[in-house]
């Protein structure tokens, strides 16, 4: 069992994580805070960090064997982050307040939490809920439906447990465009998208799709492909949006998405709102002073952007990859070019993480870890979520 405790001995008995190698000309100074638990027995954190100092981390800790749904959890915090509270489970809330979709604060100060399963309602729609705050999810308040329209998709097939689904899925980032409308990601399966997955053949090989809303999120329309296409492990899946509001970029969008477990993490970018995307690319970073580079592998990338206007990445390695633990990047070029890798955590981890900025050069991460030290029990252990501060400066 994990337990306070344990992550107290461990952190302290572990080799420092060193932020900084001087050889590669990094430009940060990231100094690294004390971890803490955020919550027990909750693999797959999803981070929302509110304008007045609210802070949820929505997770799911297990799936029911054969279950349609997982079991979910919300973790929160108004002190800063220094003590958390779970969000009690209501029956008026029907099957949530689920996770890994995603939440979003409107400029109005309205908090929108969506579900991420868009579950097949026939004619090329897709209805999931949505759960309204006023104040950062210190309460919520009923659940709504809201609906998907995709005419290309075909949302019959397996998950990756090789679980019998019809769903899309509503992954990880809304943005708000000046005139209200708003921006979401989704992935899933398109009439023709049938190249198996290596590892669950029974699964097919996914695409990320952009939606847009013009009523608050209560209906969505189908944008444009992001990327599409049989690449890597996976395809094109976990999409992250961020919309940039600073520098001569301002305006445009950048997307990540997964593509495997071993695989890197591709991108792409938008300056139409998302009617056009460039062609995704794989990313890389050079960490070598003579120039030698190497892929940024990971899965469930999250993006942030620093008030200074620097972008950070998040990411983890799931266990196939063998290079254990959680890690940051950043781009001082409005993600044209990422740099300076730094890991955040050691040890196994279910590899998904989230990032905010919570004040101006502070980061907070969050992310998954275990005391289990044996590959061939990832899938059983226990884990809990983590968190912990990075504060950045120019070197």
């Amino acid at each position: 069992m994990i337990t306070r405790r344990w992550f107290t001995a461990s952190l302290a008995a572990a080799p420092a994580l060193r932020a900084v190698d001087a050889l590669s000309a990094d430009p940060f100074l990231v100094e690294l805070g004390p971890e803490q638990v955020v919550a027990e027995n909750l693999p797959w954190p999803y981070l929302f960090q509110g304008r007045n100092g609210g802070t949820a981390v929505f997770g799911h800790e297990r799936w029911p064997k054969g279950g349609k749904y997982p079991i979910h959890r919300i973790a929160r915090s108004f002190d800063g982050r220094r003590t958390w509270q779970e969000f009690a489970q209501l029956s008026e809330r029907g099957r949530g307040p689920l996770t890994e979709g995603t939440a979003v604060q409107l400029h109005d100060g309205t908090c929108l939490l969506f579900d991420v399963h868009g579950e097949s309602a026939g004619n090329h729609r897709y209805e999931a809920y949505v759960w309204p705050s006023r104040d950062e999810f210190r309460t919520l308040e009923k659940p709504e439906l809201f609906s998907l329209v995709l005419p290309e998709a075909d949302a019959g097939g397996f998950d990756d447990r090789g679980e019998p689904v019809s769903r899309l899925y509503f992954r990880r980032s809304v943005a708000e465009l000046p005139k209200g409308d708003l921006l979401a990601c989704g992935y899933g399966w398109f009439q023709g998208d049938q190249t198996p997955v290596e590892y669950q053949a029974k699964m097919r090989k996914m695409r990320s799709f952009l939606l847009r809303s013009a009523d608050r999120g209560r209906t969505w329309q189908y944008v444009s492909t992001i990327a599409a296409g049989p690449v890597e492990q996976e395809g094109f899946t976990e999409p992250v949006l961020l919309r940039l509001t600073k520098g001569k970029r301002a305006g445009r969008l950048l997307c990540q998405m997964r593509t495997g477990r071993e695989n890197p993490i591709y991108q792409c970018e938008s300056d139409d709102d998302g009617a056009t995307w460039s062609a995704a690319y794989p990313l890389w970073w050079t960490y070598s002073r003579w120039g030698r580079r190497r892929e940024i592998v990971g899965t469930d990338p999250d993006l942030c952007e620093m008030s200074d206007g620097t972008l950070v990445m998040s990411f983890g390695h799931k266990p196939d990859y063998r290079d254990h633990g959680n890690y940051v990047a950043f781009s001082v070029d409005q993600g044209q070019s990422w740099r300076q890798v730094t890991q955040i955590s050691a040890g196994l981890t279910q590899a998904y993480t989230g990032i905010r900025e919570v004040a101006p050069g502070e980061l907070f991460v969050v992310y998954s870890k275990t005391e289990e030290t044996q590959i061939t029990r990832y899938r059983q252990a226990r884990y809990a979520t983590m968190g912990r501060s990075l504060r950045v400066r120019r070197a």
